[in-house]
């Protein structure tokens, strides 16, 4: 073969790679702008959740989480789960939200918001010490000291039912003394 008709038959591979290389690009481009508009999201979300906690007594956030009361207490509502907790105005707040759990930190003590099927995966995790009927507004449930199974670390938590939710508030006993008097089921 000579080499007019080697070169020949090498400008058609030679032209599908760069056809095959621009199409990868562009598919990697656009994958590439939709991470960035995830990204721009999350961060825009952090920032507001950011200026919503200062001591403004007129905040208040666009996704009405968090609105505020006064500058010592603040009331943290969240609509999708139909809650409300007055809390003081220096305590963090942080939510985090996965496919099958919210999760809402107040400091150290939390409230896990679950499908209620996973109440016995949740009654799996202890070894209960002692049980008691509590209710929090009007809604009755279960207060519960118990040692974790994975540590043996002494846990407090109180499990209630509502709406096919199992809302899990897990902390300090003071937290939870807390929670009977300043936690609200929305209608």
């Amino acid at each position: 073969m000579s080499n007019k008709q080697a070169s020949k038959s090498g400008i058609p591979f030679v032209t599908f790679l760069l056809v095959t290389t621009v199409l990868v690009g562009i598919w990697f481009l656009t994958k590439s702008n939709k991470v960035t508009e995830e990204i721009d999201q999350t961060v825009n979300q952090s920032v507001n959740q950011a200026q919503v906690i200062n001591s403004n007594s007129n905040v208040q956030k666009t996704g009405d989480t968090i609105v505020g009361k006064d500058e010592n207490l603040i009331v943290f509502q969240n609509p999708e789960y139909k809650f409300s907790y007055n809390l003081l105005a220096n305590e963090a707040v942080k939510e985090e939200k996965s496919a099958t759990i919210y999760t809402v930190y107040f400091n150290s003590d939390k409230l896990s918001i679950l499908d209620e099927g996973m109440e016995t995966a949740v009654r799996g995790a202890i070894a209960t010490q002692s049980a008691k009927e509590v209710s929090i507004d009007g809604i009755m449930g279960e207060e519960i000291v118990a040692n974790s199974n994975k540590d043996g670390s002494q846990t407090n938590l109180i499990l209630i039912k509502k709406d096919g939710k199992l809302f899990h508030f897990q902390g300090t006993a003071e937290f939870l003394t807390k929670i009977k008097t300043e936690f609200f089921f929305d209608s």
